[in-house]
């Protein structure tokens, strides 16, 4: 008697974003089907069905590819099919297609939580409790005003200042007190006026992480920032190194308790219970007492991450996605990677690489990734994904990769030529090009 194997059916659909499966195992009761322009996937190998659309120019609404997904959605509608993406523009067109269809996932109404962050601030869903405080200014700023406002709604500095609409790295204020509030306001009202902007409280102390998680399994693996007392972004306004660890799910539970219970909550809160697929959700962690919700995306914000998630013998985010289609899977004991990762980013800045600096072997195994040529013209950071040089360490003694991190960061200088302006744009170095060189100062990029 032959048993019948109940199949999954999993499509996904690709548009400029190039796919490799290499670490999937194919499954007999999951059936992959891909649909995408040419040469958007990678490998075939591990794939059942590859159908190639190729879009017009100009196809904005991907009108070819999301006719090709209903297709498949009707054919397939008797196995419950899954539409998985892994790219924000496919986002809101795949979601309609769910709802028209009736296929399970995100519905259009659902996905305003990850795509107007103006909405973001009054569509908490009961995470006002886990949330950093924070308060909506708009108009033309008034200073003296809206420092009462700052100190009334979320208690005062240190503070945080984003504008909503012109946003970049070097938009973004750190504000220690209410004298720098004013002068930041001050500073920049001819630049942007009429401008909204969101006011949070500062996280002093606390590890900024992005924990990737499913309904289904809980947390699966987490970023963290091992400095504690800038963020991330404030290193990349100074040009100042920093580093990254990617902790599994079990080393997440063993250095920081509790973080898996509060995404659990955030989870619940704000998804439906029908929901199967990743969430990477993004906050500050001081204790287990202290954990701050900060936002959550469908998808790694940058490259650097999709890097740590593909580490040796770790799960690539692609596979964990498809994974989670499948509901609650049992562990895979034999491919547990008891190594601890990181990486360093040495942010760029605008001038030209002299020299690429050699990075001397250390206890930890090493991988050195230039990405600037020597001689090359370099612009001011402006991303996590914007650096001259990352250095991925790995090591199961986590003491001894932080202690290498630690002399990495304080030894390594990176020499650049860098233009002295008369003078600098104080909110957004893009426009830099604009203003006239004055000459060239040989200076370094360095831990100080």
């Amino acid at each position: 008697m032959t048993t019948v194997v109940s199949e999954h059916v999993i499509i996904i659909v690709l548009w400029k974003y190039r796919l490799s499966l290499y670490r999937w195992k194919r499954r007999d009761d999951v059936k992959i089907i891909v649909v995408a322009p040419p040469r958007m996937l990678v490998d075939e190998t591990n794939v059942d069905v590859y159908y190639q659309v190729e879009p017009p120019i100009r196809d904005h609404d991907h009108c070819l590819l999301m006719h090709k997904v209903r297709e498949l959605c009707s054919i397939f509608s008797s196995k419950n099919p899954k539409l998985v993406v892994f790219e924000r523009s496919l986002q809101k067109p795949i979601a309609q297609i769910r709802r028209d269809m009736e296929v399970d996932g995100f519905k259009p109404e659902q996905l305003l939580h990850f795509i107007h962050a103006e909405e973001a601030i009054t569509m908490r869903n009961g995470l006002a409790a886990i949330s950093l405080r924070q308060c909506s200014l708009s108009g033309t700023p008034q200073p003296d005003s809206w420092a009462e406002a700052v100190r009334n709604q979320i208690g005062g500095f240190p503070a945080v200042v984003r504008p909503l609409r012109h946003h970049c790295a070097h938009s973004v204020g750190f504000i220690r007190n209410e004298n720098e509030f004013k002068n930041w306001f001050r500073r920049n009202s001819s630049v942007h006026r009429n401008e909204h902007y969101v006011v949070q409280e500062y996280v002093d102390d606390g590890h900024e992480f992005s924990a990737v998680c499913s309904s289904s399994d809980g947390i699966l693996g987490c970023i963290s920032a091992i400095e504690t007392h800038r963020s991330v972004l404030e290193c990349i306004q100074n040009q100042q190194p920093y580093a990254l660890e990617y902790l599994s799910a079990n080393q997440t539970r063993d250095i920081f308790p509790g973080l898996e219970s509060f995404c659990i909550q955030v989870i619940k809160s704000v998804f439906p219970t029908s929901y199967l697929g990743l969430i990477f959700i993004r906050g500050y962690y001081k204790d287990h007492n202290e954990i701050f919700f900060l936002g959550f995306g469908l998808e790694p914000d940058s490259e650097t991450a999709r890097h740590l998630y593909a580490l040796p013998q770790s799960s690539p985010w692609e596979v964990m996605t498809l994974t989670a289609q499948l509901g609650p899977q049992p562990e895979d004991v034999d491919n547990i990677d008891k190594n601890y990762h990181l990486v360093i980013n040495f942010p760029s800045a605008e001038g030209v690489l002299i020299h690429q600096t050699s990075i001397l072997k250390r206890e930890s195994n090493m991988r050195v990734s230039w990405k600037s040529a020597e001689s090359a013209e370099m612009k001011d950071s402006d991303h996590l994904d914007d650096n001259v040089l990352q250095v991925f360490l790995w090591n199961s003694n986590r003491s001894q990769l932080l202690s290498n991190c630690n002399d990495i960061i304080h030894s390594t200088d990176i020499t650049i030529d860098r233009n002295a302006l008369n003078e600098r744009h104080s909110l957004c170095r893009k426009n830099v090009a604009k203003l006239t060189s004055k000459e060239l100062v040989r200076s370094c990029t360095t831990a100080d």
